[in-house]
C-alpha cells in the first residue's frame, strides 16, 4: 500500500512537471512556471490558507514568490511529493529559507541535518552561521557557532566581522566564562568595536566591565588602552582601568582558560567512602575514609582547595571538610538546623548550605569556620534541587516542591540575604535536577532525562535567563551528578560514567574506567578558587 501511494505522488509530480492538469501560475524571482491548486495546499498550510481565503492569489491564479528561485521551488516541490532528499551545498540555506516561509518543518530538518554533517565553520563564516542558525531554532548548530566563534575569536577580531556585532552579540561573547585566546585580544576586539559604533557611556563602561583586565598585559595595557581615545573620552573607564590595578604589576597576557583542570569529585557513598576522584586524563583516584558517616543524601560544594560537606540521613548537622592538597579530612561545626536532600554552593568565597526536606533554611560557614549562621529562608520546603552562582547570587533551581516536581527559580542574594522568585520558569518541571555550570552557559539534566541548555547573565545586578534548547537523553534515577567537559556532558551513576555530545544532542558509545566503588552517587563538584562548579 506504501508503494502504491509513493508511486501515486510520483505521478502527480511528473504531470506537474510536465504542466498539465496546472491552475496556477506561479512567479518566482529568476523566473516563471505553473502549479497545482491542491498539490500545494495538500503540502503547506502556509498555501492552504492562501487559497481558502478571499487573497488575491485565490482569485487571480497568480502566485508571486519574490524571494524564491525557480530552482529552489522545483527542488521543494519534489521534494515534498516524492521523498527525495535535495538538500546540497549549493542550495540548503535558499531551501532553508524558502521552507521557513512555506511551513514545511520537515525540509528545515532536512536542511537541519545536512549541515550538521558537512558544514564547516571557520572564523570567516562563524557570524553568519550563529545568526542564521538563531534564527531557524537549530539549537546544536548555533552552539556549535558560537563555540567556533569563541574558539577562533583571534582570527575572527581581525575580520571586519568584529566591528558589525550587535551589543547583544558582542556582551554574549566577551561575557563567556572561557575562551582560548588571551585576554589582550577579547580588549582589542571590544575596543575596535567601539571605535566603529559609538554606543553611549553605559554600554562602554558595561563592555569593559565584562573584559578581566587583571588578565590583560600591562605593557598592552598601558601602551594601548590607558591613553586611548576611548579612555580619555570616559571617565567611567579610567576609574575601572584604575581600580584593576594591572598597572601597578607586570602581567602578561592571560586566557580565561584554566590550563589546569581539576579533577570532578564524586559524591560514591559507601559508608565512610564519601568520594572519588575522576581524573583530567580519566583515571580514578581513591579519597581517604572521613571520620564519620553522614549518612546518605549529604551534599558537598567545593571552594580553594577544600570539598565541604554538610548533612545526611545519618548526621542531618554534620560538617567534613576535605583537603584535596593534603588529602586530610577534619570535622567542622554542625549546621544550625537539619539539611538532608539540600543543595550546597559558594559564592564570594563564602560556602552555603541550601534548604533540603527538613528545613528552608539557608545557612553561611563563617571564614573562620567555626560556626554556621542563618542568613535566609526560602519560604518552601525545597529539595533535589540544583544552585547556580552568579555574581552575588545563588539561584536555586527545580528540585521537589511539596513532593511534586518545580520548575521555579528562586534568588538568594548573599549581600542583602533577600530571597526573591524570577519570573522566568524552567522549561521542564524535575523531581530531581542536577547540572554544570561554566558561565553564561548552564547545563542541566534532570530525572526524567531532559537535557535543558540556560543561558544566564547578571546586568547591573538584574538576573537574566534565557533558554536556549531542551532535548531528551534518558533517565538516570534518583542517583547522578553532571559536568561539562570539552563539548559534552559526563553523567557519573552507580554503573559508571556516560557521555553526551551536546552539538550532536545523543550519547557517545565510549568506555570509561570502572569506578572503584559501586556506592550510590548523590552528584559530582570540582574545587576552584572562589568558586564552584557542581
Amino acid at each position: 500500500m506504501e508503494n502504491a501511494q509513493a508511486q501515486l505522488l510520483v505521478n502527480i509530480h511528473e504531470e506537474i512537471t510536465k504542466g498539465t492538469f496546472t491552475d496556477l501560475q506561479l512567479i518566482c524571482k529568476d523566473g516563471t512556471t505553473t502549479g497545482s491548486r491542491i498539490v500545494l495546499a495538500a503540502m503547506s498550510s502556509y498555501f492552504r490558507t492562501m487559497f481558502s481565503s478571499d487573497m488575491a492569489e485565490s482569485q487571480t491564479g497568480v502566485l508571486n514568490l519574490p524571494t524564491v528561485s525557480l530552482s529552489v521551488l522545483q527542488d521543494v516541490i519534489k521534494m515534498c511529493l516524492c521523498g527525495t532528499n535535495l538538500v546540497s551545498e549549493s542550495n540548503c540555506v535558499e531551501v532553508l529559507d524558502a521552507a521557513e516561509m512555506m511551513q514545511l518543518d520537515h525540509i528545515k530538518e532536512l536542511c537541519n541535518i545536512f549541515l550538521k554533517e558537512s558544514l564547516v565553520m571557520t572564523a570567516e563564516n562563524c557570524l553568519n552561521w550563529w545568526r542564521l542558525c538563531k534564527l531557524y531554532n537549530f539549537h546544536d548548530l548555533s552552539n556549535r557557532a558560537f563555540s567556533c566563534l569563541a574558539d577562533e575569536f583571534a582570527d575572527f577580531v581581525e575580520t571586519e566581522n568584529v566591528v558589525h556585532l550587535s551589543k547583544e552579540e558582542l556582551m554574549e561573547i566577551i561575557s563567556k566564562e572561557e575562551m582560548k585566546c588571551t585576554e589582550d585580544i577579547i580588549l582589542k576586539g571590544a575596543m575596535k568595536w567601539i571605535e566603529y559604533n559609538n554606543p553611549d557611556q553605559d554600554d562602554v563602561k558595561l563592555i569593559f566591565e565584562n573584559v578581566r583586565l587583571d588578565y590583560v598585559d600591562s605593557q598592552f595595557l598601558f601602551d594601548d588602552v590607558v591613553y586611548s581615545n576611548i579612555a580619555c573620552k570616559y571617565k567611567s573607564i579610567q576609574e575601572i582601568i584604575r581600580k584593576s590595578q594591572t598597572l601597578l604589576v607586570r602581567r602578561t597576557a592571560r586566557s580565561r582558560v584554566n590550563p589546569k583542570r581539576h579533577g570532578i569529585f564524586v559524591l560514591h557513598h559507601n559508608q565512610t567512602s564519601l568520594l572519588s576522584c575522576f581524573t583530567s586524563d580519566n583515571k580514578w583516584e581513591d579519597i581517604p575514609p572521613a571520620p564519620v558517616d553522614p549518612g546518605v543524601w549529604y551534599s558537598a560544594a567545593g571552594l580553594d582547595d577544600k570539598i565541604y560537606i554538610t548533612g545526611g540521613s545519618n548526621k542531618k548537622k554534620c560538617t567534613l571538610i576535605y583537603n584535596t592538597a593534603t588529602k586530610v579530612w577534619t570535622v567542622g561545626p554542625d549546621l544550625t538546623h537539619d539539611h538532608y536532600f539540600h543543595c550546597m554552593a559558594t559564592a564570594n568565597s563564602k560556602v552555603y548550605s541550601i534548604g533540603g526536606y527538613y528545613s528552608n533554611t539557608i545557612e553561611e560557614l563563617s571564614e573562620s569556620e567555626t560556626y554556621w549562621q542563618v542568613v535566609g529562608d526560602l519560604g518552601l520546603r525545597r529539595y533535589h534541587t540544583f544552585p547556580v552562582t552568579v555574581g552575588e547570587n545563588i539561584l536555586v533551581m527545580g528540585g521537589e516542591i511539596d513532593s511534586a516536581g518545580s520548575d521555579v527559580i528562586q534568588c538568594f542574594n548573599t549581600t542583602t540575604h533577600s530571597v526573591s522568585q524570577l519570573n522566568t520558569k524552567l522549561p521542564c518541571s524535575s523531581l530531581l535536577l542536577r547540572g554544570s555550570v561554566l558561565l553564561p552557559d548552564v547545563y542541566l539534566l534532570d530525572y526524567d532525562g531532559h537535557v535543558m541548555h540556560l543561558q544566564v547573565s547578571n546586568t547591573d545586578g538584574e538576573i537574566q535567563i534565557q533558554i536556549k534548547s531542551t532535548t531528551e537523553w534518558k533517565s538516570f534515577g534518583c542517583g547522578f551528578g553532571v559536568t561539562h567537559r570539552d563539548g559534552s556532558l559526563l553523567c557519573f551513576t552507580n554503573d559508571g560514567i556516560s557521555k553526551f555530545n551536546l552539538a550532536e544532542g545523543k550519547e557517545e558509545q565510549i568506555t570509561f574506567p570502572t569506578p572503584p566503588r559501586n556506592g550510590d552517587v548523590y552528584n559530582v563538584c570540582t574545587v576552584s578558587s572562589g568558586k564552584t562548579s557542581q
